[in-house]
């Protein structure tokens, strides 16, 4: 491998990172930091072309002693560069439309962090007209529904037609990487298109106009998918190696796997915290390091058994089992970090949804086409296409049920005592921690946990419990007595006030420690809440109206009381 090309593809990260460390949700990037950076690189430059000039033998004990070193230090300075540009542009897009703002429930999705990684990405809207036609074709056909969202996901990049169950199916079994456009699916389709093509042309004269028709083709089904960074990724890789071929130079795969970092680093230095692009370089990384080697130690050991598989047939299978475990490798520890588990089997039934993947695209490429040109014909290719994900949702269920089929948080860290009030406008709930086995939820629609608390379900209490809390129902207190050794050891009492003014329909005076009001409170005020609770804590929720928000801060601001608005400081936790 071209040690310049390692050099400089991880010196580019490197400053990125440093980048991110340095300018992450700054308002102002400094403006002596662009012109130091380029001064600086030009710097750096003139002494490339120094060290290449002298010729001499001190010379060149100078460049290979100094030309590693300005390597470095040049493209750490371009990604320093890049990224305080990027994120500087992406500040003042967030000054004109609105800065995003996340919720503040405990393990919720970054949805500031997303948008800071992909909110420039204005590249997602390329090919929306032309996946939105087609989509639309595919239904005069009378395609079914699932079999639609399938199409869109895997063949155009359209997953918004994925249900819920659909997508965690896929992830159970580890099979999410297919509906993510990959190289995968890249080497289907341009598999495809090289057979329409005489397979003399490669090697005729025309081989380059070939060449150019191919990287055409790449680039217009990656413009139609709307640049998905896997996607980008399998573009740029195919379009070196091609390039590559039309010059006669067949370089290391692995240096064609970092140039591609570099160039798609330059274009959009965000990419490098994009989980979807660290999974398809990881992937790709595993595969082009591993594979050689596992082959020749299996080789090197069973070599008569390997060509008698080869002669049978078996061979093939393997092959891909082997790939699965490569690409797994280095990606196994990004999903366990991202996404809290580890599929099991997933190399192993990649070898029945791989081929039914091909079949599937196959025959979802015909359908599109022949949605145009015949839609009868289009009709029938779709029922024989839901035959396919009938298969393919078959074999996936059956794998979700063997035994051990997910690790689920094998080092996540249960939750410590604590009172969180969840920033969900739609289903209020206030939920006292005291240990992963024993919580309790104080809300004032306790019939909607199932529905209106899936993802705090999904992302919170399945990881950090052991056990689902408790809904008190008709209930509108909730008083703890002091736990020796936690959080909750002086005790803890809230109170949700959701009608009228919240009448205890007694005369003395409450002390508590949370006084919540959640939507349903009319017409009341703090004067009136006053005559029966004294709080430590006022806590506004978030399904309260705007107005009403402000007016109960104001008057008990004026009385003292401290405040805590869920809508503008986000969800509450007491620990």
């Amino acid at each position: 491998m071209s040690r310049p090309v390692v050099l400089m593809a991880f010196a580019l990260v490197a400053g990125i990172a440093v980048g991110d460390a340095l300018f992450y949700e700054r308002l102002i990037v400094p403006a002596w930091l662009h012109w130091a950076t380029w001064g600086f690189s030009i710097c750096l430059a003139a002494g490339f072309i120094a060290a290449y000039r002298y010729e001499n033998r001190r010379a060149n004990r100078l460049h290979h002693s100094v030309f590693p070193l300005l390597t470095i230090l040049l493209f750490l300075a371009v990604g320093l560069e890049r990224y305080a540009w990027v994120a500087e542009e992406q500040q003042r897009e967030w000054a004109v439309q609105g800065r995003p703002v996340n919720r503040g429930n405990p393990d919720e999705f970054d949805r500031v962090r997303w948008e800071w990684v992909n909110g420039g990405a204005k590249d997602a809207g390329f090919g929306t007209g032309a996946r939105e036609e087609m989509v639309r074709k595919l239904k005069e056909v009378g395609m079914e529904e699932q079999t639609l969202a399938l199409v869109a996901a895997i063949t155009l990049g359209d997953r918004s037609l994925l249900s819920r169950d659909l997508r965690s199916l896929f992830a159970e079994v580890g099979a999410s990487h297919l509906l993510a456009l990959s190289g995968l699916h890249l080497g289907i389709i341009v598999g495809l298109f090289l057979t329409w093509m005489n397979g003399r042309l490669l090697r005729s004269r025309w081989r380059k106009v070939v060449g150019l028709l191919i990287l055409l083709f790449i680039w217009m089904y990656a413009a139609v998918a709307g640049f998905p960074t896997s996607l980008v990724r399998a573009s740029v890789m195919t379009s070196v190696f091609v390039v590559a071929c039309l010059m006669n130079r067949y370089g290391d795969p692995l240096q064609q796997l970092l140039l591609t970092v570099i160039l798609m680093l330059l274009w959009r230095p965000m990419w490098l915290f994009d989980v979807g692009a660290q999974l398809s370089f990881a992937s790709v990384a595993g595969i082009l390091l591993f594979y050689q080697p596992l082959y020749m130690w299996f080789f090197a050991r069973w070599r008569y058994q390997m060509f008698w598989l080869e002669r049978y047939w078996l061979m093939k299978p393997l092959t891909m089992v082997a790939v699965s475990l490569c690409a797994q490798i280095l990606t196994l520890p990004l999903v366990a970090h991202y996404f809290h588990q580890i599929p099991v089997y997933g190399a192993l039934v990649s070898v029945v949804l791989i081929p039914l993947t091909m079949v599937f695209i196959y025959g979802a490429l015909g359908v599109i086409m022949l949605a145009w040109l015949w839609p009868a014909a289009a009709t029938l290719l779709s029922v024989g296409l839901t035959w396919v994900v009938t298969a393919q949702l078959w074999v996936m269920t059956q794998v979700a049920q063997w035994p051990g089929a997910v690790i689920h948080d094998f080092w996540s860290r249960k939750a410590d005592p604590q009172v969180v009030v969840y920033h969900n406008r739609r289903c209020p709930a206030l939920h006292v921690i005291a240990s992963p086995s024993e919580s309790w939820l104080l809300m004032p629609e306790p019939d909607s946990v199932a529905t209106g608390m899936f993802y705090i379900r999904r992302d919170f209490w399945q990881r950090r419990l052991t056990a689902e809390p408790m809904v008190l129902e008709e209930h509108r207190a909730i008083a703890l007595k002091g736990r020796k050794g936690t959080a909750l050891e002086k005790g803890f009492t809230a109170v949700m006030v959701n009608a009228g003014s919240g009448d205890r329909g007694r005369g003395e005076v409450m002390a508590v420690d949370v006084l919540w009001v959640v939507r349903g409170f009319r017409g009341g005020s703090i004067g009136l809440l006053a005559e029966h609770y004294v709080p430590r804590l006022l806590v506004l929720d978030a399904s309260l109206p705007r107005w009403q928000r402000q007016a109960l801060t104001s008057e008990a601001s004026s009385r003292g009381w401290r405040v805590y608005d869920v809508a503008e400081q986000g969800a509450l936790r007491l620990k």
